[in-house]
C-alpha cells in the first residue's frame, strides 16, 4: 500500500512539475485574430513543433484590467488595444496566469512598442491587477517576486491617476470585476 502511493505521490508530482513548466515556458509569439474588448485578445497559434498551430486562444493582458464594453471607457480601450495589437499581426506573449472572472489566461504582451499592459494604464485605460503582478516562477529567496514590468505598471496607474487620464476622470470609476456584479438599475 505504501509503495502505492509513493508512485501515486511521484506520478502527480511529475504531472504537476510538467504542467507548471508549460505556463512559465519560452515567450512564445502568435498571430492576432481579433481584439474582443480593452484587455483581451483572440490569437491564433503559429508551428510551433507543439501540436497547436492554427488553433484559437482566448488571452488576456496580465496585470491589467480594461473597462468593460459597457462600461464609461470600455469602447475607448478596446479601440486603443486594437491600435496596439493589429489584427493579422504577430504578437509576443509569455507567463500564463488564470484570470477567473473573464475565463482566460492573462499574459504579459508584448510588441516592439513595449508591454501592452503598461501602455494601457498609462493612458487610464485600465486598472492594475496587483494579484497578477507576483512572478509564481521567481527562484526562491529573491527579496521581490515580481514580474519585470510591475513597477512601472503601478508607476504608470499613480501618474495616470494624479493626471486624472482617462478612466481616472470619472470621479468615482468602478472596476470591471465591480462592474460584473451590479444589477440591471446601475446598483
Amino acid at each position: 500500500m505504501n509503495s502505492l502511493i509513493r508512485i501515486f505521490g511521484s506520478v502527480s508530482f511529475l504531472t504537476l512539475l510538467i504542467w507548471a513548466t508549460t505556463l512559465h515556458a519560452a515567450p512564445s509569439t502568435n498571430m492576432v485574430v481579433e481584439v474582443i474588448d480593452g484587455d483581451t485578445i483572440k490569437i491564433r497559434h503559429k508551428d510551433d513543433g507543439g501540436g497547436k498551430a492554427g488553433k484559437e486562444g482566448i488571452l488576456c493582458l496580465r496585470g491589467a484590467a480594461a473597462p468593460l464594453l459597457d462600461q464609461p471607457f470600455g469602447k475607448q480601450a478596446q479601440d486603443r488595444l486594437k491600435e496596439l495589437a493589429v489584427a493579422g499581426k504577430e504578437i509576443t506573449h509569455s507567463g500564463g496566469f488564470p484570470r477567473p472572472y473573464k475565463k482566460a489566461t492573462a499574459v504579459r504582451f508584448r510588441t516592439e512598442k513595449g508591454y501592452l499592459a503598461v501602455t494601457m494604464v498609462s493612458e487610464g485605460l485600465a486598472w492594475v491587477i496587483e494579484s497578477e503582478l507576483e512572478d509564481k516562477h521567481a527562484k526562491p529567496g529573491s527579496s521581490k517576486k515580481l514580474i519585470g514590468e510591475a513597477d512601472a505598471l503601478l508607476k504608470a496607474q499613480e501618474e495616470a491617476r494624479k493626471a486624472k487620464r482617462g478612466l481616472w476622470a470619472d470621479e468615482k470609476p468602478i472596476a470591471p470585476w465591480e462592474w460584473q456584479g451590479r444589477d440591471n438599475n446601475g446598483k
